[in-house]
């Protein structure tokens, strides 16, 4: 109970990302639909999903007015303004009331421990980017433009190299490889997955893992050739989740040794390192500071987080970076911490955004 007598605000958190979407209570239960990323689904199937979940929450928490935090790929750090008021009328029509603070995605992963603010954050989920933030100035961000200007190094980048190879050594322009059939059998096997129930079986993985692929990405034949396979692909109005769902199997390839996705995972690897490079020194991040590592690779396929973990020790962390194995509730960490700041007086981050959500379904 308050002071007053009255029962504490309820909190809940929403993550969500390129290919699914998961809110936590703060009583621990979760809910996880679709994407409501514009760029994966479209613009109103984003909306129709997060309005979906939202009055689920709002259904849990009894209309009594709360304090929430969503955290989107879909937000940028320069302008979490406008974006942030249409989420919030979304959540305004789902019955939610109370307070609702929107951000991107990776914000809350660098205010909550171990970041606290200051460190560096490196995505590899659908899409890919790296963060910084010296604990001063707003963070600063290498990549996170989207699958068409970005995305290097992640799950995305992943499926896409990986069929690319997969073509070139069916129709020999270059070695054979495991990837054709890899792919394809995947592509069969995850006709059903979604990313909480269907785990990635990866040779060195840890049980658990999850994989990438969203609910609805289209089914494939258990003999579908690799080329079909990516002519499918390329019919779909939004193929991003679709092609982001093959990276499990790349990854597989990679670990028994297959030498073309070796070469693909290797860029990746690459990639990400450059990106990470590049945000630490726009942040003028020096001194001692952490690393977190945050996406569906990172959890799905341990030896990947592994690998760049150690490709990051020459950036100069304090530590072995750590991987961020249940984003919602860094965002839950996040409001929570942002509550007691907001209780001490001290201002918010300038890159977050703050809205209430009226009574009468409105946003103020």
């Amino acid at each position: 109970m308050t002071a007053r007598g009255e029962p504490p605000q309820r909190l809940w958190a929403v993550d969500a990302g390129g290919s699914g979407t998961t809110a936590l209570a703060d009583d621990g239960t979760r809910w996880h639909r679709r994407s409501a990323n514009p760029s994966s689904v479209g613009a109103p199937a984003a909306d129709d999903h997060l309005l979906e979940l939202l009055r689920e929450v709002a259904g849990h928490l009894g209309g009594a007015p709360s304090a929430g935090w969503l955290a989107t790929a879909s937000v940028t750090d320069a302008a979490p303004g406008e974006p942030a008021r249409s989420l919030s009328a979304v959540a305004a029509r789902a019955g939610l009331t109370g307070t609702l603070t929107v951000s991107r995605d990776v914000t809350p992963l660098l205010l909550a421990p171990p970041l606290d603010g200051r460190g560096l954050v490196v995505v590899s989920g659908t899409g890919s980017g790296a963060v910084a933030c010296d604990g001063v100035r707003p963070p600063v961000a290498a990549g996170g433009c989207e699958y068409l200007g970005s995305d290097e190094g992640s799950a995305f980048a992943l499926g896409l190299a990986g069929l690319r190879a997969a073509i070139r050594g069916a129709d020999g322009r270059a070695p054979a490889t495991r990837l054709g059939p890899a792919l394809a059998a995947h592509a069969a096997a995850t006709r059903h997955a979604t990313p909480a129930a269907a785990p990635v079986s990866l040779p060195g993985g840890v049980p658990g893992g999850r994989t990438l692929a969203p609910p609805g990405v289209p089914a494939g034949r258990a003999d579908e050739d690799v080329r079909d396979l990516a002519r499918r692909l390329a019919a779909e109005p939004f193929p991003k989740p679709a092609v982001a769902a093959l990276a499990p199997a790349v990854c597989a390839c990679w670990l028994d040794g297959d030498e073309a996705a070796t070469g693909v995972v290797r860029d990746a690897l690459r990639d990400l390192t450059a990106a990470a490079r590049a945000a630490r020194d726009a942040a003028g991040l020096t001194g001692r500071w952490h690393a977190v590592l945050s996406g569906g690779v990172f959890r799905g396929c341990p030896p990947f987080a592994d690998a760049l973990a150690a490709r990051l020790a020459a950036l100069g962390p304090a530590a072995v970076p750590v991987v961020a194995h249940d984003p919602a509730a860094a965002v839950l960490s996040a409001l929570t911490a942002q509550r007691a700041r907001d209780r001490a007086g001290r201002p918010r981050p300038r890159w977050t955004a703050r809205q209430t959500l009226t009574t009468r379904g409105g946003v103020r």
